[in-house]
This record gives C-alpha cells, structure tokens and sequence, in this order.
C-alpha cells in the first residue's frame, strides 16, 4: 500500500496500488477530509484491510471519525465497510439508499447509523458542506461523488479510472499515450471545469 498524500487543505488520499497483470496495476483509493467532522470517502478493497485502517489511524483518530461516504457498493470502494464501521464507532455512513439495499442481504448494516443522500444534496460536516454530484461517467447507477466548494475537490469515483503502468501520484508522472489508452480518450485532462479531480479507483 502506498503512503498517503495530501492533494488540498486537510484533504487526503490514500492509495491502495494493486498489481493487475498483464495490464500494469489499478488504484483502489480511498480519502479523507480531517476537521471538526472528519469524512472518510470511500473504503477501499478487502485485500489492504490491515493496511488501510493503519494508513488512517495514522491520519485521525478513528474515533473522531464522524461520517463514511461511500459512492457506491462495488467491492473495490466498499470492501472494508463493516470492519470501518466497527473501527469508526461514532461515524454515520452517507450513501444512498440503492446502496444499502444491495449491501444490506450480505451484511449487517444498521440503519440507524445510515444518512441517505441523492443527487444534487448537500452534506454538512462540521465547517464543510460537501455536495453530492453524480460523476459525469459512471459505472454504478447509485454513484455519488462529494465535491467540497472549500478546496474545489471532487471525489470523481470511477469517471477517469484506468490501468497505469506504475505508481503515480499525478497524472503527469504517466505516459501520455499510456494514459489515453487506458481511458479510450483522445486527450485526458486532470481537471474538470477547473474543479481539481481525483479518483477511487
């Protein structure tokens, strides 16, 4: 698992580099936003369970945890939901209520601990208010993305995701012929109207 990183005020990713031959390796990520509320978006895959809370714990206090976003329910975002719940016993997951409904047969989530939110709403997290916006691609019809208008983030989910041939903490740290090949695009761009983009995946 690679070493997180900070992309804008007190908003970090957290990598989860996996080998994937032969087309090189994908990242199942995961970020946090830390303040009075701290969010956790998304959860990452089954395979760095260990390796995720660490990689956490060392950026806030589980406890202090106040809200998981999770964009959707494929395995690679929210692989490590329940034992995150179970580290995080004061969060309330925001998700959408088609999320939970496909989870909820295989494991035991608590509505009671459960925020429902659609598209176009906003989220109140201590000093921030996060948007939930629906990528502009997506491969889940219950994908949300918080966007936070204080740093001009945008979890984007999915909408960019592709193989890359190593480790990379920016775009431009990949070739570019690479990279458009795994999008199937002509020209990538890491920005989105001017909205700083990341992706979980």
């Amino acid at each position: 698992m690679a070493n997180a990183y900070e992309v804008a005020r007190d908003t970090w990713v957290i990598p989860q580099l996996v080998l994937a031959p032969p087309i090189g390796y994908v990242y199942f990520n995961s970020a946090l936003i830390r303040g009075p509320e701290p969010v956790v978006i998304d959860t990452g895959a089954p395979v760095h369970r260990d390796d995720f809370l660490a990689t956490l714990a060392s950026l806030v206090d589980p406890d202090d945890v106040r809200w998981l976003f999770l964009s959707h329910d494929d395995r690679d975002h929210a692989g490590y939901l329940i034992p995150l719940l179970e580290a995080c016993p004061n969060a309330t997951l925001v998700t959408s209520w088609f999320a939970v409904a496909r989870m909820i047969e295989e494991w035991p989530i608590s509505l009671r601990r459960c925020r429902f939110v659609e598209e176009n709403m906003a989220v109140g997290a201590g000093w921030r208010t996060l948007a939930t916006l629906r990528p502009p691609f997506f491969d889940s019809p219950v994908t949300r993305g918080p966007f936070d208008p204080s740093t001009g983030v945008f979890w984007a989910v999915d909408c960019f995701a592709t193989s890359v041939p190593h480790a990379a903490v920016d775009i431009a740290e990949i070739d570019r012929e690479a990279w458009q090949e795994g999008l199937g695009t002509a020209e990538p761009d890491k920005t989105l109207g001017g909205v700083q983009v990341y992706h979980g995946a």
